[in-house]
């Protein structure tokens, strides 16, 4: 049997729709549940309904979708569970992306989840000063911060009137590259447990961290981790979408180069067969 030429043209728009496929219908390909993910999953629902999250840090890509993959099933957690969240965005692009992290989640009232804007989270504008910011923050609140991103004063928000400063803290929550500010001012300086949900190259460098807080600093590790946390939401999204691109992908790859050497031998036994 004559085995068909591979054009790479044929190949390239094969592996092309591979990648587009698990965008819009996410296939679900396995893979390996992480015990920290677990952890974070279960210490999050433990917490009491009505418990105060902080998300913010600084420094990300505008919508970085390798944090996003376990900062939206975790909102949608936070909000099933009835915890209110704070942003705390010590960067420009941080509010911009704490912003569309919780509308991607479609908790709001206006989507037909539980939250209810001032009531149960509230967004807050960029706060220069980097780490002096988050001192500020942490010690008393509206001497970081008067209004929030809409300029309204915090006073007229209901969640801020139980929100004065880090002693109301719950979690902290980082999205962002500066975990280690939030590691230092919230975790190691005030005893507030944060969760990381790291890009992958960020993952190994702050790593360390989990060892030196154990049972107060958790990571998730980019897209896997993402994957992981919508699987004990029971949800499929970005982090689904990512790991099944990369399985199908990898495994084209494999069946491309097995084909493509038999296809090789084969010619190559037809060239000594003519001669």
């Amino acid at each position: 049997m004559k085995v068909p030429e591979l054009k790479s043209q044929y190949i390239w728009v094969f592996i092309f729709l591979l990648y587009l496929v698990p965008i819009f219908f996410p296939v679900g390909a396995p893979f390996q549940m992480s015990e920290i993910t677990v952890e974070i999953y279960k210490y999050i629902d433990k917490l009491p309904p009505g418990s105060i999250v902080v998300i913010g840090g600084s420094s990300v890509f505008a919508f970085d979708l390798e944090s996003s993959a376990a900062l939206i099933p975790a909102i949608r957690q936070m909000a099933r569970r009835g915890l209110r969240v704070v942003t705390a965005p010590f960067s420009v692009e941080a509010a911009q992306f704490e912003r569309y992290a919780i509308d991607a989640a479609r908790v709001d009232e206006k989507y037909g989840g539980p939250w209810k804007y001032g009531r149960d989270y509230v967004l807050l504008p960029y706060m220069p000063g980097a780490d002096a910011a988050m001192v500020s923050f942490l010690t008393d609140v509206r001497s970081a911060v008067k209004t929030d991103v809409y300029g309204t004063p915090l006073d007229q928000l209901p969640l801020m009137k139980d929100f004065r400063n880090y002693k109301d803290i719950a979690l902290w929550v980082c999205p962002h590259w500066a975990f280690p500010m939030v590691v230092r001012y919230a975790t190691a300086e005030r005893g507030i447990p944060s969760v990381y949900f790291a890009q992958a190259a960020a993952y190994a460098s702050y790593t360390p961290y989990m060892m030196m807080y154990p049972g107060k600093v958790w990571m998730t590790n980019g897209f896997l981790g993402g994957a992981q946390y919508e699987k004990l939401e029971g949800m499929r999204g970005l982090g689904h979408a990512a790991i099944d691109t990369y399985t199908l992908v990898s495994a084209a790859y494999l069946i491309f180069i097995i084909l493509g050497n038999i296809r090789m031998i084969a010619s190559l036994r037809e060239e000594e067969g003519g001669s």
